[in-house]
């Protein structure tokens, strides 16, 4: 039992080192271990309850007969700074998204919901699953309030992230999603062509297929076609942020080269911008993304491809006709380097800084906007907002 209650007490410990600082190299276990810095992060207080629970059995069980025991309660007493920590990042992640807003960010964030972050279940919210796209097999959720507000509202496109191979549009952008829907948006998470079976550039295609598609349904949903912002997370990001940034790129629209494809608003959360800084090997990313690139979603190499990576990086595409875009990001991402994003928020603000709001949460990793945490929950708020105040402004074409 004693020696039960050291390994407990310093899993606990390693754990709440690693929240704080995790293991960034070699990339590939980096990658590996994200999701316990992921869960230790978002919900601390579960991480806790988990250790002391089985520190409190194993103590019960007479694991303080040994000194080796006492040493492992001490270090399950120290692992628990950890989360304490993690409380007061969130803290200061939400004094920090209100100075951004220029107003109070207040968040109904009750002990139920936080015990639960994956209960999203909302009686204002009505969800129409497997929507078809006409002549496509992909498909659609919408998303719709329950009382209809009067006139046409804004429309939400949400892109799911998966690392351009993988996703789940149910899973994903939902905290975003029924926080507008509640508030009498209209919204839409769609699908996507995915690698291997898909190949560059088939996934923009798609997502500006759909955005031509909800641009035409949306008066059939009680939308506004001239007022569609667009969202996603990490390739969701990419993604959402490369279709904003090229409305006028044909190539892209093959067969619907007509159809508007603009954009009045984008939201980001921890995006891809600059692929070719990503698989060069000269920045901070880990090779797993240039492997990835390189035999699954390109399928051709940097040398041999530089210009189609080049075009496939939202950072070749920002210019007069980019619409507002908010960037949000973890400064603890560990998937995607916190470094990419800033160096994408400065060479915005360079060109049009009027036009970005970049947002870096402070301790946040990967993701970390999928529970109804603390962090998360603010995070949401703050894009719900923001959106809001976006999208209150003129019609497209008006």
């Amino acid at each position: 039992m004693s020696l039960a209650l050291f390994i407990v007490g310093l899993v606990a410990l390693a754990l709440a080192w690693h929240v704080h600082h995790p293991l960034r190299r070699p990339g590939e276990a980096a990658a590996a271990v994200f999701m316990l810095a992921w869960l230790g992060g978002e919900l601390p207080l579960h991480a806790a309850g988990l250790f002391l629970a089985a520190g409190a059995w194993l103590v019960v069980g007479g694991a303080l007969a040994a000194p080796l025991g006492w040493v492992g309660l001490a270090l399950l007493i120290l692992a628990g700074l950890g989360p304490i920590a993690s409380w007061r990042q969130a803290t200061r992640a939400r004094e920090m998204l209100a100075h951004a807003l220029g107003e109070p960010l207040a968040v109904d964030l009750s002990f139920w919901r936080y015990l639960f972050p994956l209960h999203f279940a909302d009686r204002e919210v009505v969800r129409t699953g497997n929507q078809v796209r006409a002549g496509e097999r992909l498909k659609a959720d919408l998303y719709r309030p329950r009382t209809p507000r009067d006139g046409p509202q804004p429309l939400l496109v949400y892109v799911h992230g998966g690392g351009w191979v993988l996703g789940f549009r149910r899973w994903q952008g939902r905290l975003l999603i029924r926080r507008l829907v509640r508030t009498g948006w209209v919204a839409v998470s769609i699908q996507y062509r995915l690698s291997p079976w898909a190949t560059w550039p088939d996934h923009i295609i798609d997502v500006k297929r759909a955005l031509a598609w909800a641009r035409r349904m949306a008066p059939s949903w009680g939308a506004d076609p001239g007022r569609i912002a667009l969202s996603g997370n990490s390739a969701g990001g990419h993604l959402a942020t490369l279709a904003a940034l090229s409305p006028d790129v044909a190539a892209w629209q093959p067969g619907f080269e007509k159809d508007d494809t603009r954009v009045q608003a984008l939201v980001s959360w921890y995006g891809i911008y600059d692929l070719v800084a990503a698989v060069d090997g000269s920045s901070d990313w880990h090779g797993g993304i240039r492997r990835l690139w390189r035999l699954l979603v390109m399928k051709r190499t940097l040398g041999a491809a530089a210009d189609d990576y080049r075009a496939a990086s939202p950072a070749s595409h920002f210019g007069e006709h980019a619409p507002p875009a908010l960037l949000i990001h973890g400064s603890l991402d560990t998937l995607v380097p916190v470094a990419s994003a800033r160096a994408f928020a400065k060479l915005c603000a360079e060109t049009l800084p009027e036009r970005v709001t970049y947002l870096e949460i402070p301790g946040a990793e990967h993701s970390f906007d999928v529970f109804t945490s603390r962090r998360g929950a603010y995070a949401v708020e703050a894009a719900a907002r923001w959106l809001t105040r976006e999208l209150s402004r003129e019609r497209i074409g008006d």
